[in-house]
């Protein structure tokens, strides 16, 4: 065999095992549907989806929450998050859902999971009539593993609420005597500016934390201002409003 023989049929080996090795790495991704529902009456912002490592949400309660995780739940804009998550060595995979998610209305998305049992599926995105509230899901390997295996056909979570604890609780202003209503708000348009208006800063540094609920006398003093179909809409249960359906991509 000449040399220029071995050469090429060298060539051809180490061409045939890395198609191998392609193939097999492709096999190994496990493709899923994750469906975002807004159950709640107020549009979300586009929703941020990642699969971590580790098991663990990037935006665990107690902490101190990123600049991209507060940009996201204060304002809704999420690039800043997304590049904070691409970054992260413990995030394998990052994606979104492009455009705000109305009231009523779904968004599907492929998410890919190189490890089932090890790695977990998550979301983000605002609640987009507060000024400080985000809806997450975590769905962990276990439903990731179920899926595989056909024990569950689809996985159904609700979100739960949390804040970046960059304001302070809304509440009655002190001084005011209720149910006079006159003086909440003046210059608030709306309900949604006024309960946005009554949310002080924290100067302390706030540390993400379960959203609690408005308060039923602030609620009350809305409603008694600006009607209670307006401040309706601004309300959604501590246990979440927004659904999350996972099930395995065919």
């Amino acid at each position: 065999m000449t040399t220029r023989n071995r050469t090429t049929i060298m060539r051809i080996l180490v061409a045939t095992c890395l198609a191998v090795s392609a193939t097999a790495f492709a096999q190994a991704i496990e493709k899923y549907e994750l469906t975002i529902t807004n159950g709640s009456q107020m549009p979300l912002s586009p929703a941020v989806i990642y699969v971590k490592g580790d098991g663990l949400s990037a935006a665990p309660i107690g902490s101190v929450p990123s600049v991209g995780f507060t940009q996201l739940c204060q304002t809704g804009n999420r690039m800043t998050r997304m590049n904070e998550l691409k970054s992260n060595a413990a995030v394998k995979f990052v994606a979104e859902t492009t455009t705000p998610i109305l009231p009523g209305e779904s968004r599907s998305i492929e998410v890919q999971v190189m490890n089932p049992r090890q790695q977990s599926v998550h979301f983000e995105t605002m609640y987009g009539k507060t000024k400080d509230v985000c809806g997450v899901v975590s769905l962990n390997s276990h439903s990731l593993v179920a899926l595989k295996h056909h024990v569950s056909s689809e996985i159904i979570q609700n979100d739960h609420p949390v804040l970046t604890g960059g304001f302070k609780e809304p509440v009655i202003p002190t001084g005011m005597v209720y149910p006079d209503v006159d003086e909440l708000c003046p210059s608030a348009k709306d309900a949604v500016s006024c309960l946005r208006e009554l949310s002080l800063p924290n100067r302390d540094q706030g540390k993400i934390r379960f959203f609690a609920g408005y308060f039923p006398s602030l609620i009350n003093a809305l409603e008694m201002k600006y009607g209670e179909f307006q401040v309706q809409s601004l309300l959604f249960p501590v246990s979440g409003a927004i659904q999350a359906k996972l099930k395995l991509k065919h």
